[in-house]
This record gives structure tokens, sequence and C-alpha cells, in this order.
């Protein structure tokens, strides 16, 4: 019954933006955020499609991510408010109606003006001449098919993608260079558990699941979403490793680790993701080197 209320709402709201796509006065933007939100309660497919919308999805993750709105979003807002409160006025509505509306609408705009703005790409970005080997928390050699944490002399075997090294958006490529933990994803939650655009579907990965499903590219027990920190290479357009969505993340304990075979991510066993995830945090400076030996390349 929980899992239909939310999904009830979802579609409400992604109705009601429809609806503002077409009429002035409905802001579109608004509704799909509380329909992103409501799909994240219970709908995880449809939070994922928001998410990656091509129009609306830049919006929607700015907004998932620190409550951010484009200033170009609280334009369109705010005009189509305006034109629909100055309609409002001469039409044959009650008085109280044409306050209450025009009232309501301008309370929207302002609390919408007041909304942080998303950082230029270039304002978030460390500079990365400021980046020293010797400051690295997770070093991930490529050729090794390794992953180590330096500060604590940890080690584990991985595997990344199939297609080899690379930072083009849909190359199926693992990024290279100086990277970030952005968000941590799956705090205690069971080993082995099913997510599905970044949310748990309440499935617990078994040997059912993988004769039913034998292609899926599983993601399992937890997520540590990646970010680019260098322009151009692994951050901004094309190229983008968090738009990528490239996650370090579980995979089914069957999957051999030291072989290149993902899809871009770096997959781990279950128990060393687990170990991992307890040993860093948000933040942690992360540098994915195509070969450790070739150090010339940081």
């Amino acid at each position: 019954m929980k899992t239909l209320f939310w999904r009830i709402l979802v579609i409400l709201f992604i109705v009601l933006g429809g609806i503002g796509a077409i009429l002035p006065g409905m802001p579109t933007t608004v509704f799909l955020i509380l329909a992103a939100w409501a799909a994240s309660k219970g709908w995880p497919q449809v939070d994922e499609w928001l998410l990656n919308h091509p129009k609306y999805g830049e919006s929607l993750r700015n907004w998932r991510k620190n409550g951010s709105v484009t200033r170009k979003v609280k334009w369109i807002a705010c005009l189509m408010m305006l034109g629909s409160g100055i309609l409002m006025i001469f039409t044959s509505a009650p008085i109280w109606v044409k306050i209450f509306t025009d009232t309501t609408m301008l309370i929207v705009a302002i609390w919408l003006c007041l909304r942080p703005e998303p950082k230029d790409i270039k304002d978030n970005m460390i500079k990365q001449e400021k980046f020293d080997i010797k400051d690295v928390d997770v070093l991930v050699d490529i050729a090794k098919q390794t992953l180590v944490l330096p500060k604590l002399k940890l080690k584990f075997k991985i595997s990344t993608a199939l297609n080899g090294a690379g930072e083009q958006e849909n190359s199926g490529k693992t990024p290279r260079g100086w990277h970030t933990i952005e968000q941590k994803i799956g705090k205690n939650t069971p080993q082995n558990t099913v997510f599905v655009g970044r949310q748990p579907t309440g499935e617990i990965y078994s040997s059912v699941y993988a004769d039913q499903y034998p292609e899926r590219d599983w993601i399992l027990t937890r997520i540590l979403w990646l970010k680019g920190l260098e322009l151009g290479k692994n951050l901004g357009e094309g190229v983008d490793t968090y738009q990528r969505y490239i996650y370090i993340h579980g995979t089914p304990d069957i999957n051999p680790m030291g072989i290149p075979l993902s899809h871009g991510c770096i997959r781990m066993h279950n128990a060393d993701l687990i170990h991992l995830f307890n040993a860093i945090e948000e933040g942690a400076l992360v540098y994915i080197a195509e070969d450790c030996e070739k150090m010339s390349e940081i």
C-alpha cells in the first residue's frame, strides 16, 4: 500500500507537470521536482528516468543535490506566472479567487527566485595543480585491476570496464584522472541489496534473480558515486563522470575480480565494498590511473 501511495503521487505530479508544459501559469519543473521526490520513495525506475530526462533532468539533479534552480528555469516560471496573473485580472472570476490565485503565484515566484543557483562548473572545480599523489585517499590501477587505500594500507581486487579506459559519454569506459567521492549511498542496507536508480528495491540478490535476469548489470550493497575534478577531461559536457553515473559498486560475488568486465563503473565484491565504504568519507580524493607504473600521467 505504501508503494502504491507513492506511485499515485508520482503519476499525479507528472500529469500536472505535463499540463504545465501546455498551459501558462503551471510551473512544470516544480511539479517534476515533486514527482522525482515521490518516485525516490517508491518508484526507483521512474526516479531514474526523471533524473536522466534530456530536458528536465539537469534541473532535477541540481535540486536533488543542493536545492538549486537554474536562472533560466526561474525566468521561464516567473514569466509564465506573471502572464497568468495579468490574464486572471481580466477574467470574470470572483475577486477572492483573483486575489488568492495571484497572491499564491507571487509567493511561489518569490520562493523560486530565492533558491540558490547551481554554481558554474569552473567555480566548483578544484584546480588540478593543487592535487598531489601523496594526498590521494583511493588509488585505482586499471592495468592491475586493483583499488588501494594508501593511507590505510588496504588493497582490493576490482573489475573496471570491458571497453577499457576513457571519458567519453556513452563509451562504456572507465574514466581516468582525479575524482572525488561525491555521494555515498546505501549505508546500513543488507549485503547484496539490489539497487535500481540508486534506490534499494527491497530485494536481496540470489541465484534465483541471476537465473531470471542473466544479462542484468547488477548494482548491489553500496554505491560510491564518483565526480570528476578535471574540467574538459572528466568534468563537463560530453565527458562528465558524475553525469555518466560512474560508481564504485557491488557486484554478484560469482563475478570474477581482476578482469575488466564492467560497463564503465568499478565493480567490487560485496564484503570488500562494505569495508571500503566504511573506511572513507564523502569528499575523499580518488585517482584512477590507466597504469600506476606510468606516473607521468599524474
